[in-house]
């Protein structure tokens, strides 16, 4: 390997997995405000960010067709590729600073860490996207209203709440585990105060797992609505047509 690659400093090859992170959404918003403020006084690391960002871009209109021609694609960009790449795309976007080296950020770029963090990382992103658009698309196919039961208020605002928190894509780990709680409740063989809830909490738990990126923790949930009879058809149908869409 040429040796410019091999003398990448460690901090940036740091900085190509937490801007990954970054544009996945996936940092604390301690460790955002933070990068943020980084890539304000490093305009190396900015020129960097834009180009994965539009690469990104690109990638979640094309879709992932071919990983092999993708990293081709990657392997044959030449220095003015990398240059076109972090190029303003509007008048009203300032240049980055003549200074920068683009050379040295295509030894970066084509470095074999990075273009592990690269191609691997924006594939792994553009999926974890896709599953997220799929929860969108279903996330209001059922209103709420429509699967929300039961007779205890304390507990109705509770699942509204937690059902709510999966809409708007908040707390979902959290959210996870109590909606897990209550549709785990929903399936006892002796009736209680959740068994009314299994159809509302197994559908938004699904969608909350599409959403944190674990659809093999959606595809059982799914399951399970549709070989309920007392499922909602319109509910079943769509758990069927999601399923189909893992597979």
């Amino acid at each position: 390997m040429n040796q410019e690659f091999n003398d990448i400093p460690e901090e940036a090859l740091k900085d190509d997995e937490t801007l990954v992170k970054f544009l996945r959404g996936e940092l604390s918003a301690e460790d955002e405000a933070a990068f943020i403020q980084k890539l304000r006084e490093n305009p190396e690391l900015k020129t960097r960010a834009t180009a994965v960002a539009r690469l990104i871009k690109g990638i979640e209109n094309k879709g992932v067709a071919d990983d092999e021609n993708l990293k081709s694609a990657f392997k044959k960009l030449s220095i003015d590729d990398v240059k076109n790449i972090s190029k303003p795309s509007s008048e009203n976007e300032k240049p980055a600073a003549k200074t920068i080296k683009f050379k040295k950020i295509f030894a970066w770029a084509m470095s074999a860490a990075a273009v592990l963090v690269l191609v691997f990382g924006l594939r792994i992103f553009y999926v974890n996207s896709s599953y997220e658009k799929i929860a969108a698309e279903y996330e209001n196919s059922v209103p709420l209203s429509e699967i929300l039961r039961g007779r205890d208020e304390d507990i109705k605002k509770e699942v509204n709440t937690l059902c709510n928190n999966v809409l708007q894509g908040i707390n979902l780990n959290s959210t996870i585990e109590r909606l897990k709680e209550i549709f785990e409740k929903s399936q006892d063989e002796i009736f209680n105060e959740y068994s009314n809830y299994f159809e509302t909490s197994g559908w938004f738990l699904s969608l909350a797992h599409l959403k944190n990126h674990d659809p093999e923790k959606a595809k059982p949930v799914l399951k399970k609505l549709v070989e309920n009879p007392d499922v909602k058809r319109k509910v079943k149908d769509n758990a069927k047509e999601i399923l189909k869409r893992l597979e």
